[in-house]
């Protein structure tokens, strides 16, 4: 029988030598994310992915995807993969035990993870006025222009990300109660990125944004002649 050689993406490292399996199915690759974050140790690697879906571990199904569910702001994910009955370790950006991810009930996992994998692979740093400049030494305006047109998709694939993961959690004509105060959490965040990239431009083009927000842990702060004010989340 000849063997077939899968030849692995470059964003994906070879993990078969660790001999680590979950559910009879050996896990075969991880992200380079995911290396990265053990420091390039794969041995280490090994031993937490041991750990963290071993039989009495903190873990869970989320669709076909089987995640880690701890207190942090991102998970140790484990995805099937189709051409090759086996699995693929990454990191999932979202906690389930706190934050977001501990509001969302379990059977509407699968709809908040397709969002936050919409979600992290949209999202960009905040725009600063220094980042268009640093784009016109290099690109001239063609590069400034290509930068701004490259944030603001990334603000609109988000938004129409949060919109389609809404309408699919909606199963009557009122939202569930969880989804709301997530959906508004999230847009504060979306806001406060979109702000970012309008001040940048401003400032680029006419050397000043005038009077605008700060953002502490996702909150609008307008500082003014009498102090500060900052616009906290009455939910």
């Amino acid at each position: 029988m000849t063997k077939v050689e899968i030849r692995l993406p470059d964003d994906r490292v070879d993990i078969t030598a660790l001999n680590v399996s979950f559910a009879d199915l050996r896990v075969a690759s991880a992200s380079v994310d995911l290396v990265r974050g053990f420091g390039g140790d794969l041995n280490e690697l090994g031993e937490w992915l041991l750990e963290g879906f071993a039989d009495g571990a903190s873990w869970c199904r989320v669709g076909n995807a089987v995640h880690t569910v701890t207190d942090g702001d991102a998970e140790m994910r484990l995805v099937p993969q189709s051409e090759v009955p086996t699995w693929h370790a990454d990191y999932f950006q979202a906690g389930w035990g706190s934050g977001q991810g501990a509001r969302i009930p379990p059977e509407f996992r699968p709809q908040y993870a397709r969002y936050v994998d919409r979600r992290h692979a949209t999202r960009e740093s905040c725009l600063q006025g220094e980042d268009l400049r640093a784009a016109a030494a290099k690109g001239g305006a063609r590069g400034v222009d290509k930068l701004v047109r490259h944030h603001r998709a990334q603000l609109a694939e988000w938004y129409d990300a949060l919109d389609q993961m809404l309408q699919s959690v909606r199963t009557s004509a009122d939202l569930p109660g969880w989804a709301e105060p997530v959906a508004k959490d999230e847009l504060l965040d979306w806001h406060r990125t979109r702000e970012h990239l309008t001040s940048a431009v401003l400032e680029y083009h006419h050397g000043d944004t005038g009077p605008r927000p700060d953002t502490v842990s996702g909150d609008l702060c307008f500082h003014l002649s009498t102090g500060s004010l900052e616009l906290v989340n009455a939910f």
